[in-house]
């Protein structure tokens, strides 16, 4: 079959007798197709012949069939996918339909379904796999199958990774996350990498033991709590690895999350990410395939804020990085009148201060000022302010040595700080 427009456009059925045969040739099928193999055909692509199913499918039917996929002398087939369900009870050496992947396991698994996929699988940080990959799902006992894996490929699927580096990774979540899992050998001949001790079949693909695609996390959450011993609001941030590789740890940043802030708080708002943690990897040497927890509090918050985003920055061994994507939290309103202890105190040229105010208070006239010890007021700080946590700095730096009281006042409420001012 030399050219691409004698292949019939949606459905290829051959008979029992029959091989459909291409041979040095590109050949097309009309796109997104599924070509079904049906009555035990053997379709057959060699002596460099490509068939570029160009994003369409080819069935070799369910479990009772016996069609299959011969691919020699560089011959592949690319551009698509190509599925096969097979029953092998406890497969020994079995290739579903010839799709290049060769199982072994012990249990009685039913049914298998292969999906081989001509797509590279890039991870977050840029590392991508061969471009192959399999889907393979089993009826029964997929857990502790302590089976063997072999992996096929053709070399114009390499996508640039050199064979001798070519290892097994899986993936359970159809590709979001990736754990690196080995190889026990490596066949460049026979363009093929095995690896035993397989605990479940899933996602698998080819990537590079130099490159590897990264663990991403299997967790990240961030929820709100109080600082130990103080009561003062706090942000507890906990996440999950389902395995990690050269994993130095995790440098935790933090950002303020407000797109209403005022002009006061814009600055900070639109900042650049702050460093406030790091938690070194709690696995011996920054690897392992076992899952791992870790937690941390930030309990310096920034007052005037909201709402917070936090990221981790996941560091390699190597000093190379990769962020995640950020979490939220929001503080919640307030629901008292507050003003919070005032520093520095004893104070020289200025203090901050820290204070809030509920919904119900931010209507009526809200002031914040300084009075002397013969209450004379000094200094008015604000006047008329919203609702929400607020910090200000208030200069002292023309005020005489000696104490001075805060006074915040909101309709019939008010709160009070001493404040000693030196010189």
């Amino acid at each position: 079959m030399p050219r691409s427009e004698r292949l019939p456009a949606v459905r290829i059925v051959c008979a029992a007798f029959l091989s459909l045969l291409l041979t040095g040739s590109v050949a097309l099928p009309a796109s997104a197709q599924t070509i079904r193999v049906q009555n035990g055909a053997v379709v057959e692509v060699n002596n460099g012949g490509v068939w570029d199913l160009q994003g369409g499918t080819m069935d070799f039917g369910p479990a009772g069939a016996s069609t299959r996929l011969r691919e020699e002398q560089a011959g592949r087939v690319t551009g698509g996918r190509l599925t096969a369900t097979r029953d092998f009870g406890s497969p020994s050496q079995a290739n579903p339909a010839g799709l290049g992947v060769v199982l072994s396991a012990a249990p009685d698994v039913g049914e298998i379904t292969v999906i081989r996929g001509h797509t590279a699988q890039t991870a977050s940080n840029g590392n991508v796999s061969i471009e192959r990959y399999y889907d393979i799902s089993v009826a029964q006992n997929n857990a502790g199958l302590d089976a063997t894996l072999t992996v096929g490929y053709a070399d114009a699927e390499l996508n640039g990774i050199a064979e001798s580096d070519l290892e097994l990774f899986r993936s359970t979540d159809d590709g979001a996350t990736w754990t690196e899992e080995g190889a026990d050998s490596r066949d460049p001949q026979f363009n093929t990498v095995t690896l035993s001790g397989v605990e479940r079949f899933s996602r698998w693909t080819l990537g590079s033991s130099s490159s590897p695609l990264p663990v991403e996390l299997a967790s990240f959450e961030a929820a709100k709590a109080q600082a130990g011993g103080t009561g003062e609001e706090a942000v507890q941030l906990t996440w999950t690895t389902a395995a990690e590789q050269n994993n130095a740890g995790f440098e935790v940043q933090r950002r303020i999350f407000d797109a209403s802030a005022p002009g006061a708080r814009r600055a900070e708002e639109t900042g650049s990410w702050r460093r406030v943690g790091f938690r070194e990897s709690t696995a011996a040497g920054g690897t392992t395939t076992e899952a791992q927890s870790y937690r941390f509090t930030d309990e310096a918050l920034p007052y005037a804020a909201d709402t917070l985003a936090y990221r981790l920055r996941q560091v390699d061994t190597d000093g190379s990085a990769t962020l995640t994507d950020p979490v939220r939290v929001a503080r919640g309103a307030v629901s008292s009148l507050q003003l919070k202890e005032t520093y520095p105190n004893p104070a020289r040229r200025r203090v901050t201060v820290r204070y809030a105010i509920p919904g119900e208070e931010a209507a009526s006239d809200v002031t914040l000022s300084l009075y002397n010890v013969l209450g004379q007021r000094v200094r008015t700080a604000v006047t008329q302010t919203e609702a929400g946590r607020h910090e200000v700095q208030v200069p002292t730096h023309d005020l005489a040595s000696g104490v001075y009281f805060l006074r915040l006042q909101a309709a019939e409420q008010i709160r009070t700080q001493k404040l000693t001012v030196v010189r």
